[in-house]
């Protein structure tokens, strides 16, 4: 027979093990993205190209990968309900690299053959050479009515 304090000993081990499991689990850390297995939220779309891409975190820590902003932008707009902790961006000058889109200077030009056909591009410095970069707002702005194949 077990006595009591034997008990509360096993129960005080277990919450202990335990609290940092739920503290990880609420976490609103942003996730790398794994280019080549993880899907875009919005087109379902493998994640293949590093110069391109972003994701969303709420606030409950949830994770929303894309392989584009153009996929991104209509997934906010159509999910308004969702408080965002993490609003990110992949700067097309530091492949992979995650980076608040509104640190990002966005370009639209052909030469940028971005996964959804939106010729976009977000970069961490102004490219030299180039007249217009678009800010976030703006940028949420002018593809608001772009569709990427849906």
């Amino acid at each position: 027979m077990m006595h009591t304090n034997s008990i509360v000993d096993i129960h005080m081990a277990f919450i202990l093990l335990l609290i940092p499991v739920l503290l990880s689990a609420c976490s609103t850390d942003p996730e790398p993205i794994a280019f080549g297995k993880d899907q875009c939220s919005y087109c379902k779309m493998t994640i293949s190209d590093p110069r391109f891409g972003g994701e969303l975190v709420t606030t409950k820590g949830k994770v929303y990968k894309f392989d584009a902003m153009e996929c991104l932008i209509p997934y906010k707009k159509e999910n308004e309900e969702h408080d965002f902790a993490h609003i990110l961006g992949i700067a097309y000058d530091e492949p992979g690299k995650l980076i608040a889109v509104q640190q990002l200077n966005f370009i639209i030009s052909e030469q940028y053959q971005s996964p959804m056909g939106a010729h976009l591009a977000g970069f961490g410095d102004k490219p030299s050479g180039t007249i217009e970069s678009l800010t976030w707002k703006t940028l949420q702005n002018q593809l608001s009515s772009f569709n990427p194949g849906k």
